[in-house]
């Protein structure tokens, strides 16, 4: 039989045990685990990997990006790293709970106060050199309904950053009050000369979602600047399909889908044959797929 190992504290109590108490009274309740049975080594082993499991969640916690830490830091306060506190400055996550709390507020104010939030919001774009936090004050701007604010999403459209250009781009589409050729304007400005590609591609994507539709069968009469608008449109997209970015040319499809409720699918042949006969230049439409075309965009789903 395999000696069983006990520490030095239960060797010293057994052999220091009354002479009338039997030896096996002295023993644990609990055998002792042998050093070289499987089981031990496999208790062992779970032991240390849950350690460096801890010691690694601990470590992406104390050392994780800033960026992160604020993200979490409404849920998890204690992931926040302290050293972008500033005595006298509010750390970046207040910051943006602030912004955040303003547009809540300027879309239910009156219009006083609604002035006041929306300089503050101008402000505080135009002072910070956080791209974040410009793009947090954009978000918060588009909330507040007020007199200036296409004028102030189309400035900032114009700014150094993309991701901020972009978030004025989305704003401007969802509560532009201007006419429908000044937005299709600006926005046509910045697909064809932004020279990010992200830009262009919201911008196209943007153009599919505000340019006046194809009215259909049951649709009331369109007006004559509508369908001026969108065959102007449709001319300008038919130019992006010839852009050297692929997903630049793609988005011009989809819009070109949206608009005029054609189904020529990525076949960018017919849709560059549409864009002729709107243009006059030939006297047929294209064909439009047939289900035999359609049939791989539909059983393909169903096989993933």
């Amino acid at each position: 039989m395999k000696p069983i190992f006990r520490t030095k504290a239960q060797r010293h109590k057994q052999e220091n045990a009354p002479a009338n108490v039997p030896r096996a009274s002295v023993r644990t309740s609990a055998p002792l685990c042998e050093e070289k049975t499987p089981e031990c080594r496999l208790n062992r082993l779970s032991l240390n990997v849950l350690l460096l499991l801890v010691c690694g969640v601990l470590a992406v916690s104390l050392s994780g990006c800033k960026t992160f830490d604020h993200q979490l830091s409404s849920e998890f306060p204690f992931i926040v790293a302290r050293d972008d506190v500033i005595e006298g400055l509010d750390p970046p996550h207040v910051r943006v709970k602030i912004i955040r709390e303003k547009g809540e507020k300027g879309a239910a104010a009156s219009e006083s106060d609604r002035e006041i939030l929306a300089a503050q919001l101008m402000y505080e774009y135009k002072t910070s050199p956080d791209p974040n936090m410009r793009r947090e004050a954009v978000d918060a701007l588009a909330k507040i309904p007020h007199a200036d604010r296409d004028r102030f999403l189309e400035e900032i459209a114009r700014d150094d950053n993309p991701y901020v250009r972009m978030s004025a781009l989305e704003a401007l589409g969802n509560t532009y009050s201007g006419s429908e050729e000044d937005l299709t304007a600006v926005l046509l400005s910045r697909a064809k000369t932004d020279p990010d590609r992200d830009v262009r591609i919201t911008s196209v994507r943007i153009l599919g979602d505000v340019t006046p539709k194809v009215p259909g069968r049951n649709a009331a009469s369109e007006s004559a600047g509508e369908a001026r608008l969108r065959e102007s449109v449709i001319l300008e997209l038919g130019e992006l399909l010839h852009d050297r970015v692929p997903a630049v040319r793609y988005e011009s499809m989809q819009s070109l889908r949206k608009i005029t409720g054609k189904d020529y699918g990525n076949d960018i042949n017919r849709w560059l044959q549409f864009v002729r006969y709107t243009r006059g230049e030939i006297p047929d439409l294209p064909s439009e797929r047939t289900f035999t075309e359609k049939l791989p965009t539909i059983a393909l789903p169903m096989f993933k």
